[in-house]
């Protein structure tokens, strides 16, 4: 996407994400090419080099200590190894000159973590002057949920899960042999150095002096190793079979927009004059078409195609699958053996009150994932050793939505009701490529969901006790209570409510409520209007926050009647004709409202025009974006200079001696600074958390203003 889609907000954040990320020569770079659109090595080379003016300048090193006129103590601006000796240091405006080999590497690390793409004019020439590079701007902003990713994948699918996933993110991409080997040393690492605190007197010496006893600690070690190496290919088997890994492919690489351009253009040379728009029409659905089994062909290797489990999950009918291998049959049978043996070996356990916690501690004290109960479909697969995965944020995303619209419910209705959203939302997950711009969920039975339901969860509890009666034999199953929750949640008596049902009907056939009321027996989770509900209302608390009550009253006036004058805005609203005027204006001028001029003369006299105010939709979600974008561009530079002003204590406290003994090697004052220090970023953490997560309703959720990048 050229620089010009991104607004100057936008792309302020994204230096900023850049520069923490990855240091200072990195955000130059990205600065650049998010300023000016794509590049080849030598413009980013010759435009690094050039004296900076204001447009130019690009983001400087928070924690260094520079003054307001001389910039060049600057860690952006300090002398880099490599770079020629013979460049003018007189003048301090000047630029530090940055070599090539330098540009290329950082190139190279934001291609390789996916914050760049990278295209070439003509794939028959080798020339690096012909590639251009770009910066992935979605991509650097998905960057700040890293930290959610990996809590997700923690509470999900346990600690080991956890480890690879800030493993990768760490590295952009990494290939599963060296995720297996890194993951399974540092797990072993952690075993020993807690079996050598809790054994202090163990100075490594065999006991009894005997030699026997070493061989047996190393095969027991050696035993250990291999047990874990076989725990994290089994987590990377699940966690890439579940999509929370995906295989990295050369098509990621490639920004879309190019893609389209190349296929549409070998498209027309086979055309013979001039494409007639129907024609034009057909390429383009014929390259949509071909990138989209380009996506699907990331995922899926050659073979038969994929069906669909009654289960819930994709059971995959090919022999090979991009990134697994199926087992042998007859290793299979031993693995569910073993599985099964070891899951009764471990209730029995549980029963008699012992081992508890052995499964949860993991191998010698070290977190392993979970035991998953019953089949799973990843028990057919081992990962293959030679592909590179990379962490699929799309899928954390559905989490966060799920979370956000479970909460949504709990805040209109009750908490009974909102654990009873959370079983429709897993029961609709009915495919492991779930994606959080999904507008609507699979279709959902109530009848096979209600035998499903927790036994601690009361539907009842959810209800007024005096609705169903006080006699307990006479209450409704619990297949009538879920249909009730569903006819409040597809608003099934209201037949103009469309636009709010949180559920809606997918089938023909019906099934009887608690009260006594009819509603469909399979229905699907309308993500979207949920979505549309949740932006309107963060939309709404923002523009009352700036405008003041009456500015809402006429944005919802405006949205249900369409365009008006002022003169019938005001007699809607209850407002003078003066504050209506003043109020249209000032949203006007906000980008909020439109005005469409409606002349009754061809001389289009300004006094002989009608003048009609309308609620522009994208232009208000695209100035809430801004606005949320420079909220968190604010709250990183607040981080960056509170850090700053205590660079001193920080330094002191992260020597290795003052972590050990803080109370003593402190004076309170510094740890009351400390302490304080802590307080303001932990609020600021919390700041940018909430602020995050309205970027990701308004930008990401349920077909929002996202950008398809992949």
């Amino acid at each position: 996407m050229p620089s010009s889609a991104h607004s100057p907000q936008k792309i302020k954040l994204c230096e900023h994400v850049l520069l923490q990320h990855f240091g200072p020569i990195a955000a130059r770079v990205g600065a650049l090419l998010l300023k000016r659109g794509r590049l080849t090595i030598r413009e980013i080379g010759r435009f690094l080099n050039q004296a900076p003016t204001r447009t130019n300048r690009g983001p400087t090193d928070p924690f260094s200590n520079h003054s307001a006129i001389h910039s060049k103590s600057t860690l952006v601006s300090a002398p880099i190894a490599g770079a020629s000796s013979s460049y003018n240091t007189s003048d301090p405006n000047a630029p530090v000159p940055v070599p090539k080999f330098l540009v290329e590497q950082t190139i190279m690390t934001l291609i390789q973590h996916g914050c760049a793409w990278h295209s070439s004019t003509d794939a028959n020439v080798g020339d690096s002057n012909q590639e251009f590079f770009e910066i992935n701007i979605n991509e650097v902003l998905l960057r700040l949920r890293f930290g959610r990713y990996i809590g997700i994948a923690e509470e999900e699918l346990g600690s080991t899960a956890a480890r690879i996933v800030k493993l990768v993110l760490q590295h952009g991409k990494l290939q599963a042999s060296d995720i297996v080997d890194r993951i399974a040393s540092e797990m072993d690492a952690q075993r020993r150095a807690a079996a050598a605190s809790t054994d202090p007197h163990n100075n490594g010496d065999p006991p009894n002096g005997t030699a026997n006893g070493s061989n047996k600690r190393k095969a027991d070690a050696t035993d250990d190793l291999s047990l874990l190496h076989s725990e994290v290919a089994r987590q990377l088997t699940v966690m890439l079979f579940r999509t929370y890994l995906r295989p990295s492919t050369a098509h990621q690489h490639v920004a879309p927009r190019d893609k389209e351009i190349k296929y549409e253009a070998k498209l027309r040379q086979k055309l013979r004059g001039i494409p007639t728009p129907k024609e034009l029409q057909k390429i383009k659905e014929e390259v949509r078409i071909k990138i989209a089994e380009e996506r699907e062909a990331d995922w899926e290797g050659a073979g038969t195609t994929v069906a669909l489990g009654a289960d819930g999950l994709v059971a995959d009918r090919r022999e090979t699958r991009r990134g697994l291998l199926r087992k042998q049959q007859s290793a299979i049978a031993v693995a569910g053996a073993a599985s099964k043996s070891k899951r009764t070996r471990t209730s029995a356990k549980d029963k008699k009150g012992k081992d508890k916690g052995k499964d949860k501690n993991g191998v010698n004290g070290v977190h392993t994932s979970p035991i998953v109960e019953g089949f799973d479909p990843a028990d057919d697969y081992e990962i293959d050793p030679t592909v590179w995965l990379r962490v699929h944020f799309d899928r954390f995303d559905v989490h966060l939505r799920d979370e956000l619209m479970i909460d949504a419910v709990r805040e209109k209705y009750n908490n009974t009701a909102a654990e009873v959203f959370r079983q429709l939302i897993q029961a609709g997950d009915a495919s492991t490529k779930k994606s959080v711009r999904d507008v609507r969920s699979a279709p959902i039975a109530i009848s096979s969901l209600a035998y499903k339901m927790p036994s601690d969860l009361s539907l009842q509890k959810g209800f007024d006790r005096r609705s169903f009666g006080k006699d307990k034999a006479s209450l409704p199953s619990k297949q009538e209570f879920l249909a009730e929750y569903c006819a409040i949640f597809s608003h099934s008596e209201d037949l103009t409510g469309k636009a709010l049902r949180l559920m809606a009907p997918a089938s023909d056939s019906s099934t009887k409520t608690a009260g006594g009321s009819k509603v469909s027996s399979s229905l699907t989770i309308e993500f979207s209007n949920v979505a549309e509900r949740m932006r309107r209302d963060l939309l709404r608390n923002v523009v009352e926050d700036k405008f003041g009550t009456a500015a809402i009253r006429i944005m919802n006036i405006l949205r249900e009647k369409g365009k008006l004058e002022e003169k019938h805005i005001s007699k809607l609203a209850l407002v003078s004709i003066s504050e209506t005027r003043d109020l249209c204006s000032r949203l006007f001028h906000a980008s909020l409202l439109g005005l469409q001029e409606v002349p009754k003369t061809k001389d289009r006299d300004p006094a002989k025009t009608f003048f009609l105010w309308f609620v522009d939709e994208a232009k208000c979600r695209a100035w809430l974006l801004d606005h949320l974008y420079q909220s968190l561009a604010r709250l990183g530079q607040r981080r960056n200079d509170e850090m700053r002003r205590q660079m001193p204590l920080l330094r002191k406290v992260e020597r290795s001696d003052v972590k050990l003994d803080t109370v003593g090697l402190l004076t309170e004052w510094e740890r009351e600074s400390w302490a304080r220090l802590q307080n303001t970023l932990q609020m600021l953490t919390v700041a940018e958390m909430r602020v995050e997560m309205d970027v990701f309703v308004m930008r990401d959720l349920a077909s929002g203003t996202f950008v398809v990048d992949e």
